[in-house]
């Protein structure tokens, strides 16, 4: 009888509490919003489930973290005329079509 009294007791505290939790959580994101702060709430939880869903998930955050931290390539002297012109280094990297030496 003990473990039932115990499940039922845990079963009302949770009733209690989690609309407490979520009327706080509405209250917190109105008080920061009304200062002007973007609330950050965690979404945490939800990564394990993506993954187990969503393998892929996680090779693709690696994948974006790795590219953030890896700084463009520097030129070398032999890659050729519009690599460095003038005083200036020119670094393709595909997203703007390629700009002719002296033009801007």
């Amino acid at each position: 009888m003990l473990v039932g009294e115990v499940m039922v007791w845990t079963f009302v505290g949770l009733l209690i509490a989690l609309p407490v939790y979520f009327l706080w959580f509405a209250f917190d994101t109105h008080r920061r919003r009304g200062r002007g702060e973007a609330p950050a709430h965690s979404s945490g939880g939800l990564l394990g489930v993506e993954e187990f869903f969503y393998p892929s998930a996680e090779t693709a955050r690696a994948v974006r973290e790795a590219e953030q931290i890896v700084p463009a390539p520097a030129p070398l002297p032999g890659d050729g005329p519009g690599v460095i012109d003038g005083n200036r280094i020119v670094i393709e990297t595909g997203l703007r079509p390629a700009r002719r030496a002296g033009e801007r």
